[in-house]
């Protein structure tokens, strides 16, 4: 599975905002395919619409993102 991690800075200096986007889209071997031009548009797009609450007030700006990819493993327990 591959999620998109992008943490965004706040009002309150030191602060961050944590949005995960989950199952992004990948190429048919399975690696992700999203390009940097698209997250920086999405995070623009997130921070012009002001849409989400943050404990620590309105998001601000980019911090990061990361791709990030988990494997997961059956464990036969009995």
């Amino acid at each position: 599975m591959h999620k998109l991690v992008m943490r965004f800075l706040t009002a309150t200096e030191g602060k961050y905002f944590t949005l995960t986007v989950d199952d992004i889209k990948a190429d048919a071997n399975g690696v992700p395919s999203v390009t940097e031009a698209e997250v920086n548009a999405l995070m623009d797009l997130v921070i012009a619409k002001n849409i989400f609450a943050s404990a620590s007030g309105n998001l601000t700006g980019k911090k990061d993102a990361k791709l990030v990819t988990t494997d997961t493993s059956a464990v036969d327990v009995a």
